[in-house]
């Protein structure tokens, strides 16, 4: 599949961030709310894979597919296939089956990557993951600062497009469907508000939403000793979020 997926994601993640310009929107038009786009920082962190989009592609290996909720319905994806690096020709969107920021494509991205995990260190020499991994403000990776390997694991990201994309894809998801999981309570209230001063008191008591300031919770990828994944959201397991 000629796929530049980073960049897939990165531009469908845009599309479902909430901007502060909702503030001053919400009132005049209910239904367009959630269709105001700003690019969060998740949404951001994507872009630094695209980086990668000339080299050469990586085996598929056992071609595995799994199925994964896209902007084209549900589809079975090989997803080393997908986040392989195809050569620099550039995207075409109306042929690329986006990613969606959903439970069940965390849930297959999680456990393509824990499966995955123990052969990707095996064949790097590398005894052990790293307990966590984050992403900072520009999207660059941060490891534990006692994690012995940090720099052949680094190493080993950049000789593996397709399991770096992975993993910060992995991270970028997680990111949105939290933050949309925030929405979900100002998007009932709004719906159900009958009156402008109604209104105008929902859009007042969300208005932490719309804020600049805004808090995005720091979403950690936690790995065991034999690389099994699980994620958290600012501590708290993703199941909470």
């Amino acid at each position: 599949m000629n796929v530049h997926s980073a960049s897939s994601v990165l531009l469908y993640a845009a599309s479902m961030a909430l901007s502060q310009s909702n503030r001053q929107h919400a009132a005049a038009s209910p239904a367009n709310t959630a269709d105001t786009v700003s690019i969060s920082q998740a949404a951001r962190d994507l872009y630094a894979s695209v980086e990668n989009q000339g080299k050469p592609a990586v085996s598929a290996g056992n071609n595995v597919k799994t199925a994964f909720d896209t902007t084209k319905g549900r589809m079975d994806l090989d997803i080393e296939s997908y986040f392989a690096p195809q050569g620099s020709d550039g995207v075409d969107l109306d042929s690329v089956p986006l990613l969606l920021p959903s439970q069940k494509n965390i849930e297959a991205l999680s456990n393509y990557l824990s499966a995955h995990m123990p052969g990707f260190l095996a064949d790097k020499g590398i005894p052990t993951p790293p307990a966590s991994m984050t992403y900072d403000s520009m999207g660059q990776i941060e490891l534990p600062a006692d994690y012995p390997y940090a720099a052949e694991f680094e190493q080993a990201l950049k000789d593996n497009p397709a399991m770096e994309r992975a993993l910060r894809t992995t991270s970028a998801l997680t990111s949105h469907v939290v933050e949309m999981n925030k929405s979900i309570p100002f998007q009932r209230e709004y719906a159900a508000a009958t009156s402008q001063t109604q209104i105008d008191a929902v859009v007042a008591k969300y208005h932490y939403l719309f804020s600049a300031n805004r808090h995005y919770d720091s979403i950690a990828l936690n790995f065991t000793t034999d690389g099994v994944l699980s994620i958290t959201h600012d501590g708290k397991p993703l199941s909470g979020a």
